[in-house]
Formats: C-alpha cells, sequence, structure tokens
C-alpha cells in the first residue's frame, strides 16, 4: 500500500514538473525566435511594408528588418519563448529604422540624437 501511495506521489511530482512553464536564461535568445526571424518574409514594396523585431527576449539582442505581416506572425512566438525571461538593466543602442531598399526590408542603426527627448 505505501508502494502505491508513493508511485502515485512520484507520478503527480513528475506530471507537475514537466508541465511548468521553461524558464529561459538572463538575456535569453532562445533558438524558435532566432531561426522564425531567419525564415521571415523580408520582402517589400514600400518602406512602410517593413517593421523592427527584437532578435531575442531582452533590447540589447538587437532588431531585425522584417515584412509588416511577418512580425505580425513573429509575435506569438516572441511572446511564447520570453515570457519568463529575464533580462538585464544596460543601456544599449541597438533601435533600427526600417527601409524598403530593391524589394527587402533593411534595417539602419536609428540615428543618436532619435533616442532621445527633444
Amino acid at each position: 500500500m505505501k508502494k502505491a501511495i508513493l508511485l502515485i506521489i512520484c507520478a503527480a511530482a513528475l506530471a507537475a514538473c514537466s508541465s511548468a512553464p521553461k524558464r529561459v536564461g538572463i538575456n535569453a535568445v532562445p533558438a524558435k525566435v532566432t531561426k522564425a526571424i531567419a525564415k521571415a518574409d523580408k520582402s517589400c514594396i514600400v518602406d512602410a511594408d517593413c517593421a523592427a523585431v527584437q532578435k531575442g527576449c531582452c533590447m540589447c539582442a538587437g532588431y531585425e528588418a522584417v515584412n509588416k505581416a511577418a512580425a505580425a506572425a513573429l509575435k506569438p512566438i516572441w511572446e511564447k519563448e520570453c515570457a519568463l525571461a529575464a533580462c538585464t538593466l544596460q543601456m544599449c543602442y541597438v533601435e533600427i529604422n526600417t527601409s524598403c531598399q530593391q524589394g527587402a526590408c533593411v534595417g539602419t542603426p536609428k540615428p543618436m540624437k532619435e533616442c532621445f527627448a527633444q
């Protein structure tokens, strides 16, 4: 009888641990986010077709220019993979302006003066 109860308790603990959300490391760049960005559509016709998406869970990972529809598709992946991510409080100069160049979305570093309130 004791063995059966112990077995049930162990099975319940194992089930609880396997269904718990995964913690992501500090300043994480999950593989699923990286793969999704690499596969994302970067085609465009005008500058307005492009958007910037974060390459990792934290701002300092940088940004990538992708098609706006692809950015919308990436958002749920990023939200799921980065839900429990911890980020360090460091200053980063990684923001980009997006533009359409020769049919592809391109990101260029945002000028420093645009990062500060006037």
